[in-house]
C-alpha cells in the first residue's frame, strides 16, 4: 500500500505531471482502485512476452487517451501521451518500490539495484517510454531523479475556502492521496500508519513542497514504526509472505487470458468488417 502514495506525491509535485493528475481527479474517490489497476498492469508487463506486451500497450493507451489536459498554446485539450512525462511516472514507481523494500524488508545491494532497474525498463516501455530513454544504471537514474526533482516548486498551490471543489489545485489533490473514501475496510485502520511512513520516506525537499510539518517527534515515530514492521516481516516465513504474490499471479494469468481472448475477438471482427467492405466495393 505504501507504493501508491509515495509515487503519487512525487508525480503531483512535478509541474508537468500535476495538470494531468488534477484533471483525472481520481485520488479522493477511487484512489485504491487506481492503485490496484496500476499494480495489476505492472505485474502483467513484468511477465508478458513481446506479443502480449504490444497488446497491453494498446490497452493502456486506450485508457490514457480518455484523460486529457488543457493545451495553452492551441486552447484545446490533448491526451496524456508524452514519453517525457511518462518516464517520470515510471521512475516514481521504481523509486517507491526501492524505498519501500529497503524500509520494511532489507537494504538492497547496488548491483541488485542495477539489475532491478534494467528489469523495470520493461514496465517503463508499457507507459509509452522509449527503451533508450530509460536510465542505464542507478547512477544515471539518480542523476535523472535529481534533475526532475529540481523542477518541484517551493510550495504547491492550494485553493482557499471560497474556491469551488470542482476546481482543485495540485496541493488539494495531494491531500486526497491519503483519503480513506475508496479504501477497503481492512485498510482504513492502516491509513494513519501509511501516512506516517510515506512522509518519512518522502524526505525534507518533498515535505517542504507540500508544506508538511515534520518534527523530531515525527521522525522518531517514523523510525520506530519502520523498525517494528521490519522485525514483524522478518518473523514471517518467506513461503507465507509470498502467498499473496502467488495468488496475484494466478489472478493476473486469468486476466491475461481474458485480454488475449478479447483482443483476438476484436481482430477477427475487424477482419470480417474489412472483408465485407471490400466485397461491397467490388
Amino acid at each position: 500500500m505504501l507504493l501508491w502514495p509515495r509515487a503519487a506525491l512525487m508525480q503531483l509535485a512535478h509541474p508537468w505531471i500535476s495538470p494531468t493528475e488534477v484533471e483525472s481527479g481520481s485520488y479522493g474517490h477511487r484512489g485504491w482502485h487506481r492503485w490496484e489497476a496500476t499494480m495489476m498492469w505492472m505485474r502483467m508487463a513484468a511477465e508478458a512476452d513481446p506479443e502480449s506486451m504490444a497488446m497491453y500497450v494498446r490497452e493502456v493507451n486506450r485508457v490514457h487517451a480518455a484523460v486529457r489536459v488543457p493545451d495553452d498554446e492551441i486552447h484545446a485539450r490533448r491526451p496524456t501521451f508524452d514519453p517525457g512525462n511518462q518516464l517520470w511516472v515510471a521512475a516514481t514507481w521504481f523509486q517507491s518500490m526501492i524505498d519501500t523494500y529497503s524500509l520494511l524488508v532489507c537494504e538492497i545491494d547496488d548491483d541488485v539495484r542495477d539489475d532491478l532497474l534494467a528489469e523495470f525498463a520493461k514496465v517503463a516501455t508499457f507507459l509509452q517510454v522509449r527503451e533508450e530513454s530509460w536510465p542505464a544504471d542507478m547512477q544515471a537514474f539518480k542523476a535523472y531523479r535529481a534533475r526532475e526533482q529540481a523542477r518541484f516548486p517551493d510550495r504547491l498551490p492550494r485553493s482557499d475556502a471560497g474556491t469551488a471543489p470542482e476546481h482543485p489545485l495540485p496541493g488539494d489533490m495531494a491531500h486526497q492521496v491519503f483519503s480513506t473514501y475508496s479504501l477497503p475496510r481492512r485498510m482504513v485502520r492502516k491509513a494513519s500508519r501509511t501516512r506516517l511512513l510515506t512522509w518519512g520516506m518522502a524526505g525534507d525537499a518533498l515535505r517542504r513542497t507540500y508544506d508538511i510539518e515534520w518534527s523530531d517527534d515525527h521522525q522518531a515515530r517514523f523510525l520506530a514504526t519502520a523498525r517494528r514492521m521490519k522485525r514483524r516481516t522478518a518473523l514471517i516465513p518467506g513461503r507465507i509472505r509470498r502467498r499473496n504474490g502467488r495468488k496475484e499471479r494466478r489472478r493476473i494469468a486469468a486476466r491475461l487470458q481474458e485480454i488475449q481472448y478479447r483482443s483476438y475477438t476484436d481482430i477477427k471482427a475487424r477482419e470480417i468488417r474489412a472483408a465485407r467492405a471490400h466485397e461491397t466495393v467490388e
